[in-house]
């Protein structure tokens, strides 16, 4: 036992004598611990956001006190950039007035004080960099701190707040009923050349990340069964190479009720309805999502192999349908009268929608500048109607009724929006030998599509379609007066910062 113990002290001395003369004792166990050094830009940590601009003033500083440990002399601080090697000068920031010839010398009377900026390098380009701090006594390094951030230059970056977007039209924007999908959006400002990456969270976990440019900057959000508050934040980075930095972060605090909206043209109750989308956030029929189980058979089918678009506009937010974004109905079949109603935004002149019979019979609903065009159409003959658009800048409600026939199409066209109602009650005729079948389309379906150079994208963004079979005219007269109404009294909007 005794020579066991006199082993162990004799390997502690030659440990001790081992370190005695070269300062590595120091640098392990510092006399005031592990010294925590810092840096900050406009007030705030690279911890808390690892990014500077042309302009910004780079502090260093050390979190707790070292006035009191008599072995440091200095604090040396420098800049690497992502290839490992120095940008610029060294800077030193010492207590006794000795520098190196490479090195900027700025004399302080304690390292606690609030020390002067770290010179920027001139013409300093973009990127990641790394900023080195080394607690110095003498010539020795007792702690070597990294702390990473990405300079951005002159480049314009802001990131203003998360805007919520709701499925509909609501006149109380700040309850979110279980269940309902909200769309999230990341409110930035940036360089053409960049492409930021977003990180979202839901609390603390994290639940969504990309880049921009692939639609990272929006979140379908949907709302849990359990009421309450919920909190979801998104930290920004200008560029994708964002490990080891803290991003741009911004939150918003969500309330989830078990209260109702109605935000919805129609409803599940009608009796005549056939299919109705919300597009919340998805491309399933309404109408069947109500019966369990829901049927995807009745869901939109994307003509495209592109990713549907969920684009926000005053406050709510729709599906974006266009030259290259067509999404077609279930086939639909009879001989009879038939009713949509919908709401949209106009984008951009082209085919709002189409109802296919075969590939020579048709109606096309168009816009056209100002107009909204109705057109039934054969190889043989053409009929249209048109009516005027008095806004452009926001959701209108439209109702549009056609009847099929075995041997004629008819079919009118109503619109309402924030300030005018068009009611149509003139039918356009086709006389023509028809199938009894068709095909409701949003968009363009590609064969239909002559390239242009530069053609929009998008000709709409779609908040609500629904076709049932049409009651009388005096019924559907009605129902496009009380679209009308819904939509000028809920109008409310909603911004989070």
């Amino acid at each position: 036992m005794y020579l066991k113990v006199a082993g162990k002290a004799i390997v502690i001395i030659i440990f001790l004598s081992l370190f005695s003369n070269c300062g590595e004792l120091d640098m392990l166990f510092p006399s005031n611990g592990s010294y925590r050094v810092n840096a900050s830009v406009n007030g705030i940590s690279l911890d808390e956001c690892s990014f500077a601009v042309a302009g910004d003033k780079i502090y260093p500083y050390f979190e707790e006190s070292v006035s009191s440990d008599p072995d440091i002399t200095a604090l040396l601080v420098f800049f690497k950039n992502s290839r490992g090697e120095i940008a610029g000068r060294k800077v030193l920031y010492s207590l006794n007035g000795e520098a190196e010839q490479d090195e900027i010398l700025i004399p302080v009377k304690s390292l606690d004080a609030d020390l002067p900026s770290v010179p920027m390098p001139q013409n300093f380009p973009v990127g990641r960099y790394t900023m080195v701090s080394q607690v110095m006594r003498g010539k020795e390094i007792l702690q070597k701190t990294e702390k990473s951030f990405y300079y951005m230059g002159n480049t314009g970056f802001t990131y203003d707040s998360i805007n919520v977007h709701f499925p509909g039209i609501t006149d109380n924007p700040q309850i979110i009923p279980r269940g309902m999908t909200i769309l999230l959006e990341a409110k930035l400002d940036f360089n053409v050349h960049m492409d930021p990456y977003i990180i979202w969270y839901n609390g603390k976990r994290k639940i969504s990340e990309g880049r921009y440019s692939d639609g990272a900057g929006f979140l379908l959000w949907k709302a849990p069964e359990q009421s309450g508050f919920y909190s979801v934040s998104a930290e920004v980075f200008p560029s994708d190479g964002h490990l080891g930095l803290s991003g741009y972060q911004k939150g918003v605090s969500l309330l989830v009720s078990t209260k109702t909206l109605d935000m919805n043209l129609v409803s599940a109750e009608i009796p005549q309805l056939v299919h109705w989308y919300t597009f919340e956030g998805n491309l399933s029929d309404s109408q069947s999502i109500t019966s369990s189980p829901a049927s995807a058979e009745y869901n939109l089918k994307a003509l495209t192999n592109i990713k549907p678009q969920w684009v926000p506009a005053n406050g709510t937010y729709g599906l974006a349908a266009g030259y290259d974004r067509a999404y077609a109905f279930p086939m639909v079949s009879g001989y009879d009268n038939w009713q949509t109603l919908f709401r949209f935004k106009p984008i951009n002149d082209g085919v709002l929608f189409s109802v296919q019979f075969s590939p020579d019979i048709s109606i096309n609903v168009n816009i056209e500048g100002q107009y909204l065009v109705l057109t039934l159409s054969s190889s043989s003959m053409t009929v249209s109607q048109t009516l005027m658009l008095k806004e452009q800048n926001s959701f209108i409600t439209a109702g549009f009724s056609f009847s099929v026939l075995p041997d004629a199409l008819t079919a009118r066209i109503n619109v309402s929006g924030d300030e005018q109602i068009e009611l149509n009650t003139e039918l356009i005729r086709l006389d023509v030998n028809i199938y009894n079948s068709f095909q409701i389309v949003l968009g363009n379906k590609q064969e239909d599509i002559t390239p242009v150079r530069d053609m929009p994208v998008y000709t709409a963004l779609w908040d609500e379609f629904a076709l049932y079979k049409a009651p009388p005219m005096g019924i559907i007269l009605a129902d496009v007066r009380k679209a009308a109404e819904f939509t000028a009294s809920h109008q409310n909007r909603i911004s989070f910062n």
